[in-house]
């Protein structure tokens, strides 16, 4: 069933890709939009990880920098010296020091009581429960950056959502957290 909703998506997003292809002026729009298509399928569907989907299409896009003539480009999509250039941006720099001290204080048991304290305070239903966590990530967010108090508090809302008694036990908690966390999928 669910291999069925995958291939549907597959084809119809392919479908759109051919469509937009015949109306845009050049075969490199078209290339970069079947990529971005194919971008978003990876990422909705999960297919595969989303870190896998990501390195992928970073890979895909290296290949069709290097035989670029064969794709019928006049010159890669993109420069081979800015292919990982995003990487150096100070948000990507942000996040990934914001997802190390996270994964430190997580070690360290903080998170536990942190998520413990919210619990308490906030009881156990949804309603109360969202607005804690969303209202703690958002006093954090005055002191650094937005993209960071959401990435640090990610192991929180794991923590949240794995305990026993938790509402998400038997819901998804896809309005706690961007991700999809597996231990709570029904």
């Amino acid at each position: 069933m669910k291999n069925t909703k995958i291939l549907i998506a597959a084809a119809l997003f392919f479908l759109v890709w051919l469509a937009v292809a015949n109306v845009v002026p050049t075969l490199e729009i078209a290339d970069v939009f079947g990529i971005l298509m194919l971008t978003v399928f990876l990422f909705a569907f999960e297919v595969v990880g989303v870190d896998v989907a990501a390195v992928s299409i970073l890979v895909l896009l290296g290949l069709i920098n290097q035989f670029h003539g064969l794709f019928g480009f006049d010159k890669p999509l993109v420069a081979s010296n800015e292919l990982f250039r995003g990487f150096s941006g100070n948000a990507v720099m942000s996040i990934i020091a914001v997802m190390i001290i996270g994964a430190g204080l997580d070690k360290t048991g903080l998170m536990g009581k942190v998520a413990g304290f919210i619990l308490k305070v906030a009881g156990r239903t949804e309603a109360r429960v969202i607005p804690a966590i969303s209202s703690t990530v958002g006093f954090i967010s005055s002191f650094m950056q937005n993209v960071g108090a959401a990435a640090l508090f990610l192991p929180v809302v794991a923590r949240v959502s794995a305990r026993p008694s938790c509402w998400c036990r038997w819901r998804s908690i896809s309005r706690l957290a961007p991700v999809r966390i597996r231990r709570c999928s029904p």
